[in-house]
């Protein structure tokens, strides 16, 4: 019995120290365990490198080998397609050139109509966004006639005295540059019933007053003595002498007259003559204007129509 029981206090003595070197080295395998994985990683990194820098130059030499045959199918190719072209007879390659440039002729045909659709559709979506000046309201007319003789000079519209127009009443189009701005055309000649006559700012009958806001002056289109015109240009008269002017100056209406809205834009100041003259004590200069207005393609205009209340309206019928 007490053989058995000293048995095994020696054989606890004796696992004591096991126990704690097994737990050191428990220890030491947690702790060295990340060294471990970094270590495993750079065996497979470093050769991962060395396999890449040393195929490179066989990649660069690869790729010069194969170059020219690769471009050798490129030039059969082509080649070939020569030599196709060539077994072709004259009369054969006379109708193929003649046939293509029908067809670039119908494409060009269709991108020009195309580009007026375009712009068309720019004017009309500019016309939806007016806004009515005060005391006025637009109303839309289309252009129904031109004359071949005089083309920039007036036209004809699909609204007249049935649609409350009258002569003297302005007649515009907006700019679809996105500046919000409304373009003088010209102004209502003549009235019938369901048709106006509109006489355009290239007429030279055509007499308004302008705004220069930069040069804080006022002038008259077509007045006073003016040779003609050339050039698409509108003669300015009135101009002060002592006014300084700037070239490409806007001008604008000036709301004098009693049925044309003030701010619409005319176009832009060309030129303005010296004032070194022999006879330097004049009041006035002149000057040429370079309309705004783009007569050359007109469809749909708007006519700025009186806003008139209902009481003057029952007065004026009876």
């Amino acid at each position: 019995m007490l053989y058995i029981t000293c048995n095994q206090e020696v054989r606890r003595i004796f696992a004591m120290p096991e126990r704690k070197r097994s737990g050191k080295s428990s220890s030491r395998q947690v702790g060295t365990a990340p060294r471990g994985n970094w270590s495993l990683a750079w065996y497979f990194i470093v050769p991962l490198f060395l396999l890449l820098a040393a195929t490179a130059p066989w990649q660069r030499l690869t790729g010069n080998f194969f170059a020219p045959y690769l471009m050798l199918t490129t030039a059969v190719g082509d080649l070939t397609a020569d030599q196709t072209l060539k077994l072709r007879s004259r009369t054969e390659l006379a109708n193929e050139v003649l046939r293509l440039n029908q067809q670039n002729v119908k494409l060009i045909m269709e991108l020009e109509e195309a580009r007026t659709f375009e712009g068309e559709n720019r004017r009309l979506r500019a016309m939806l966004k007016l806004k009515n000046p005060s005391g006025y309201e637009y109303i839309a007319a289309q252009v129904i006639l031109r004359d071949p003789w005089l083309w920039d000079s007036g036209f004809t519209i699909d609204r007249g005295s049935y649609d409350q127009l009258e002569p003297g009443l302005a007649v515009v189009a907006p700019m679809p540059d996105g500046e919000n701005r409304v373009v003088l055309l010209g102004v209502i000649e003549s009235v019938a019933k369901h048709t106006a006559r509109v006489t355009s700012v290239l007429n030279p009958e055509f007499h308004i007053s302008v705004l220069l806001p930069e040069s804080g002056t006022v002038g008259f289109l077509n007045a006073g003595s003016f040779d003609k015109a050339s050039g698409g240009l509108v003669p300015i008269g009135f101009l002060p002498a002592n006014g300084v002017f700037v070239r490409n100056e806007q001008l604008y209406t000036t709301g004098f007259e009693s049925a044309i809205p003030a701010n619409l834009w005319l176009g832009s100041l060309e030129s303005v003559e010296s004032t070194t003259r022999p006879f330097g004590d004049r009041l006035y200069r002149r000057g040429l204007m370079r309309p705004a207005a783009e007569l050359e393609q007109l469809r749909t205009v708007m006519v700025a129509r009186l806003v008139r209340d209902k009481s003057s309206e029952s007065t004026a019928q009876q």
